[in-house]
């Protein structure tokens, strides 16, 4: 992604922890350091410290708990701060994802899905579960295997896949506890019970200001690194005209902005998409719509810059092209056929990167 949003124009300056891959990039003109043990607060300072410095037009997160900090920070300033910057803060924190009103409820995956249902966007049947016994209940009700999710999670932690009531039991159990991105605010325990529904997973990546989208492309996980809550390893391209009209009915309710990842999952039997989660962030694969004429980056360069809305760029995309994912293709398996056979996602302008990514596989 820096080497796509520099060379659409930006400046790419990052605030990352120590020894971040995201570092290592060319394409990164200047960079904040955190210790990989910086509490909130200490975060937030730096980013002060860097907001000053660098006066930025925007605000990107590449995590969850960057997503989990901007989000706080604009709907419950911490006090200490005076009001002219708390206000500073909030009008930069909302020019970068949009509308506040509808933070929580677009990350949460416990208040998701009645969000969505009431925008008409198809969601896999569920119930919310207050308690052990509770997700028991809806479980038995639902009909095994479930998925039991907490509040909010990333890259299949906070997910589990249960095929009985036993492994539901414990599942559950571990993640009623409190965990880090709940940021130590207080709330009744809460999970999502979900029905499990079999089939392929389609992803639609999207670039938007304040409710509009300005452009997208889509890809169905082709191989995957693992069976279970595996990350997409090998992509495929796709157009997905359902899932599209689904992201952009939830891009304009929740009147967001900037880059964002809406997950889907498509019924094996009736072909249907049902919504999975929403990532308010970059994701791995956002840099690669540049591949199927649909460039995140530019896009948004180009309505930052000059205004413009390119309102046929969402409709432009090629249905053919499959990737293999650098690297974690390779590290999930270095004689992987699909190395040879499909064009490999490595970066060879930007040789530190490159090196920081080849050395991964010694540090398994």
């Amino acid at each position: 992604m820096p080497r796509v949003l520099a060379r659409a124009g930006f400046e790419v300056v990052l605030l990352a922890p120590q020894g971040s891959l995201a570092a290592k990039s060319r394409y990164v003109s200047r960079i904040g350091s955190l210790a990989t043990t910086a509490t909130p607060m200490e975060w937030l300072l730096e980013l002060i410290r860097m907001i000053d410095e660098h006066a930025p037009e925007t605000l990107v997160p590449c995590d969850e708990m960057a997503v989990r900090l901007l989000m706080i920070v604009a709907v419950e300033p911490p006090p200490g701060f005076n009001q002219e910057l708390k206000t500073r803060l909030v009008a930069l924190v909302e020019a970068s994802l949009g509308d506040p009103r509808f933070y929580v409820a677009s990350i949460d995956k416990t208040m998701l899905p009645a969000a969505a249902e009431a925008m008409g966007v198809r969601v896999p049947d569920y119930a919310i579960a207050t308690s052990v016994d509770d997700a028991r209940r809806h479980a038995a009700a639902l009909g095994y295997p479930v998925v039991v999710k907490r509040r909010f999670g990333f890259a299949g932690e906070g997910v589990a896949i249960v095929p009985t009531e036993e492994e539901l039991a414990a599942a559950a159990q571990q993640l009623l506890r409190p965990d880090q991105l709940d940021l130590g605010e207080w709330r009744p325990p809460q999970l999502l019970v979900q029905a499990f529904v079999a089939g392929s997973y389609h992803s639609q990546a999207l670039v938007a200001e304040r409710g509009v989208a300005l452009a997208s492309f889509a890809w169905e996980r082709y191989v995957a690194t693992t069976e279970v809550k595996g990350q997409s390893a090998v992509l495929r391209f796709i157009r997905s005209p359902e899932t599209l009209s689904f992201s952009e009915t939830l891009c304009r309710s929740f009147r967001m902005s900037g880059f964002f990842n809406v997950q889907f999952v498509l019924d094996r039997q009736s072909g249907n998409a049902h919504l999975l989660e929403i990532n308010r962030r970059l994701v791995t694969h956002m840099h690669l719509g540049e591949r199927v004429g649909n460039d995140l980056a530019s896009a948004f360069f180009n309505r930052r810059a000059h205004g413009e809305v390119d309102s046929a760029a969402v409709e432009r995309q090629d249905a053919s092209g499959i990737i293999a994912v650098f690297p974690r293709e390779w590290l999930r398996d270095p004689d992987s056929p699909h190395l040879v056979d499909f064009p490999v996602d490595v970066p060879w302008d930007d040789p530190a990167l490159l090196e920081a990514m080849l050395a991964m596989r010694h540090e398994r």
